[in-house]
């Protein structure tokens, strides 16, 4: 029987050794487990969340990454319906079994909702990569979007006590607007402030790689306001790829 996360429920789960674990802030949107059908024109939600969970039966990734488009559309699989940059995804996860835990127009409380209803069930990866929050930006404030990510680790360590977890920071965007810094550095700055001293858990921010010498957005790394292209992702992928040799050596 599948357990369903409200917000008081994932409080208990997390109150024992919080101090070891993020702190999970009750009552705002960005913390409480939902579903979601905005990207519905291209794939189905609920299917996909279906699919995972059989995937996992037979499946056993070394690395899972959860995250939004940018995740769900770059390559691996389950496979989605239009992939983006499958030579950058294989250049980046080359040498270890990855599960693409993407989903489009994902936020954080639909990553919350999965995590709860079994998608890290069932597996034993030895890293887990969480990337999401970009489309919480212009609903939330720089606070709840921080306090929602902060929940998705604490929950994918409940979940999985012995893998490790990378956290990447929200990217930046390409129509992102001054004055700077910009919500997503915001964002950032919060989560390196509240998790650098988490023993299980590496937060790194990426974001320079993808701006110029003065600081804006390099619009050439981009194939819209807030996806990278091809080339983008080849130096997100490197990033990763540089990381995961790292925590898993």
């Amino acid at each position: 029987m599948k357990v369903i996360f409200s917000t008081l429920a994932l409080l208990c789960l997390l109150a024992v050794g919080c101090a070891s674990v993020p702190v999970v802030r009750p009552g705002l949107s960005t913390t409480t487990p939902v579903t979601q059908n905005r990207d519905h024109a291209i794939y189905d939600w609920q299917q996909r969340h279906a699919e995972i969970l059989e995937y996992n039966r037979t499946h056993h990734p070394d690395v899972v990454i959860l995250g939004d488009s940018i995740i769900h559309y770059w390559g691996g699989e389950p496979a989605a319906p239009k992939i983006w940059a499958q030579s950058a995804w294989k250049n980046a996860f080359f040498g270890v079994a990855v599960e693409n835990l993407g989903f489009g127009w994902d936020r954080t409380e639909n990553v919350l909702w999965r995590i709860g209803h079994g998608e890290l069930d069932g597996i034993k990866p030895k890293l887990i990569i969480i990337k999401i929050g970009t489309n919480n930006t212009g609903l939330n404030t720089a606070d709840e979007i921080a306090a929602g990510i902060e929940a998705v680790c604490a929950l994918a360590h409940r979940k999985q006590p012995n893998a490790k977890i990378l956290l990447l920071g929200i990217l930046p965007r390409r129509d992102e607007k001054p004055p700077y810094p910009v919500i997503t550095d915001r964002v950032n700055q919060l989560l390196q402030a509240r998790l650098a001293k988490i023993s299980w858990l590496t937060c790194c921010d990426f974001g320079a790689s993808l701006r110029q010498a003065d600081g804006r957005v390099n619009a050439a790394l981009f194939k819209d306001g807030v996806h990278v292209n091809a080339a983008g992702y080849e130096i997100l992928g490197a990033k990763i790829h540089e990381q995961i040799a790292t925590l898993l050596k």
